[in-house]
């Protein structure tokens, strides 16, 4: 219980530590992930081969980054949200590659080039700042912002990187969200295409099944499997996630800034050089988007964060150990499309989504350096980092009187309805 209004500031601020006791979500049913692991594994194999023989070979840019394993959770697992739909991914991912480019640019000309610490915070709050304000929040837009902060050889490609691959990835798994998600009957994909104007009702075919048919007019008047499926691509009328006021997009600038200025200082000067350990990865750019701005989220929550991240980092290490064992380590699109995939199948059967846990198995195997930390790699990052995480979330979001995180701390922290006799 809430304690009354004249109790002291301090002590409602530490009530909501408690959390609201909000209900967890069901666990989906084998056939939802059946579609997510087969659509995650499309999206990721398209991403992946397009990297690997044209956009690196011949345009000599780079379209496989972290940044879309966190965007298949959301386009394939969680479709629903505002956060997944077309205009978010496509529009939010490239402000992201915006806001890092200008911040690297900025921080290069003040001759801070090397404070990445400060880059990556500046670059992620800035995007989330920015989402909230242009209707346009995308978790992964975080993690293509804080890539370019930390990445020096991605960094050659300057203003290009906002091309590529930030818009042109996100076009590419737009549209084969909408190929793959709509063949499953039970799912229509997108909810909305314009992020302002609220959805109006239209007569459209039905996105399941045919209602209901009179005798007399036959099997003529129903619609074709493909004229159903073609509907689908017009949106199901799904109304966009309203913009925050002013006062809560500058609490989730503050809030995602602590958050990754901590991370980004403790990678710097102590886990890096005590422990030989990494915090400060793509992922955690994506996770300041979800802690920060969409705080009252499922996918959101200090348990989706903690274990989907960490499946993540397991299931990255899985893939990448069996890949080399089988003597297919080349085949980076491979590893990737399944790493990726596999997390969100791992994540749906665990009832922890967490996009950003797919940027973690993707991280993993895409990055050779990376790899030589081995199983170290589930503890730091993966685990450790989203422990931080979920601690700054915490102490930053319960300042504002209108937020309260965490929603619950386990998978379903509502309480049942007493008995009536």
């Amino acid at each position: 219980p809430r304690t009354p209004p004249d109790a002291p500031i301090a002590m409602d601020y530490l009530n909501k530590y408690a959390g609201a006791g909000s209900a967890g979500l069901p666990v989906p049913p084998w056939s939802h992930t059946a579609w997510s692991f087969l659509g995650a594994f499309t999206g990721m194999a398209c991403i992946g081969l397009l990297d690997t023989y044209v956009v690196v070979p011949i345009a000599h840019l780079k379209l496989l980054v972290a940044a879309f394993g966190a965007m298949s959770v959301l386009l394939f697992s969680a479709i629903k949200v505002p956060v997944s739909q077309p205009f978010n991914t496509i529009a939010g991912n490239t402000l992201g590659a915006l806001v890092g480019v200008s911040v690297v640019t900025a921080l290069q000309a003040a001759g801070l080039a090397d404070w990445f610490w400060l880059s990556g915070a500046l670059s992620v709050s800035l995007t989330i700042a920015l989402q909230e304000l242009t209707y346009c929040v995308h978790p992964p837009g975080g993690a293509t912002a804080l890539i370019f902060a930390l990445v020096v050889p991605i960094q050659q490609e300057h203003w290009m990187y906002v091309f590529a691959p930030a818009m042109l990835g996100s076009v590419v798994m737009v549209c084969v969200s909408l190929v793959m998600n709509n063949l499953a009957s039970d799912r229509s994909y997108p909810l909305f295409w314009s992020p302002v104007k609220k959805a109006q009702e239209h007569d459209r075919l039905p996105m399941l099944k045919v209602e209901e048919t009179n005798e007399e007019s036959g099997a003529e008047d129903e619609p074709s499997l493909l004229r159903v499926y073609l509907s689908k691509f017009a949106g199901a009328g799904g109304d966009p996630a309203p913009k925050p006021k002013l006062v809560e997009t500058l609490f989730s600038f503050l809030g995602s800034f602590a958050g990754m200025c901590v991370l980004g200082l403790l990678d710097t000067y102590v886990l890096a050089p005590w422990f030989d350990l990494k915090v400060e990865v793509a992922a955690f750019g994506a996770m300041s988007v979800l802690i920060f701005s969409t705080c009252k989220a499922p996918l959101a929550q200090p348990s989706n964060a903690v274990i989907g991240n960490s499946i993540g980092g397991a299931v990255g290490v899985f893939v990448v150990s069996i890949m080399s064992f089988v003597g297919l380590q080349g085949m980076i699109w491979t590893s990737a499309a399944v790493s990726v995939a596999l997390t969100i199948a791992v994540q749906e059967r665990a009832n922890s989504v967490h996009p950003p846990g797919g940027a973690t198995a993707l991280l993993y195997t895409i990055t050779p350096a990376l790899q030589t930390m081995g199983a170290k790699f589930i503890f730091a990052p993966a685990f450790l980092g989203a422990v931080i995480m979920v601690v700054m979330g915490t102490l930053m979001n319960n300042l504002s009187p209108a937020r309260t995180y965490p929603q619950r701390w386990t998978l379903d922290d509502s309480k049942p309805d007493p008995i009536k006799s």
